[in-house]
């Protein structure tokens, strides 16, 4: 099993000073190597047709919509399942979520306990972020929630990869990207387009605090 995570949004909490009111965290889930390379290859395809260059990575928030829409629609056909939680970061008053590291967790961890049934010995990926002490706090607690009554832990490996060289993070981004931009609290009426291209692939979006 592999899983993608990236993030949408920041992890402060000073709403009035132009923190976002949400933080977006999805897991992006491959049962099997074959699913997850056949994916990998299907987005250097994309790439390939519509000339861009390989150093250039798909960003949700750096893309043109046309660009949006054609990726979306390009890796809807492939194997993977995705999970989403919305950090609503304006009903959080507990004095941990004063650290940023803390709000991070948070999110990671309530996705993938959301997508628990599908990590089983899983490999999990995340976009190069935050120094070394950062990635073990990360990795530690992501496996202490990923850990069953019986002491088997769901979780083989947390990585880190930078995005440009990992074109599965680049989908975790852009699936990241399309569910935050339906929950923008300044959504214009078209913004659900991009999550609706992809929820072939949705198992559970969860808002939460509510």
């Amino acid at each position: 099993m592999f899983a993608f995570i990236d993030e949408s949004g920041d992890c402060g909490l000073k709403l009035d000073r132009g923190s976002s009111p949400f933080f977006t965290v999805a897991v992006v889930v491959f049962s099997d190597v074959f699913s997850a390379d056949a994916c990998d290859r299907g987005i250097d395809e994309l790439r390939r047709k519509l000339s861009i260059p390989g150093k250039q990575e798909f960003h949700f928030n750096e893309c043109r919509d046309s660009l949006r829409e054609k990726f979306l629609k390009h890796v809807v056909n492939e194997s993977f399942r995705y999970y989403a939680f919305i950090l609503n970061k304006q009903k959080l008053w507990a004095e941990k979520y004063r650290d940023p590291d803390e709000v991070y967790h948070v999110a990671a961890n309530f996705v993938c306990d959301n997508a628990r049934q599908y990590f089983d010995n899983t490999k999990v990926v995340i976009d190069k972020t935050g120094d070394r002490e950062f990635k073990r706090r990360l990795e530690k607690t992501l496996k202490a929630t990923m850990t069953d009554q019986d002491g088997t832990c769901r979780i083989r490996k947390v990585s880190m990869e930078r995005s440009h060289l990992n074109n599965l993070v680049q989908l975790a981004d852009m699936v990241c990207g399309a569910v935050a931009r339906d929950f923008n609290a300044n959504k214009t009426p078209s913004a659900r387009i991009f999550r609706d291209l992809i929820r072939a692939r949705e198992e559970r979006v969860q808002f939460w605090p509510k």
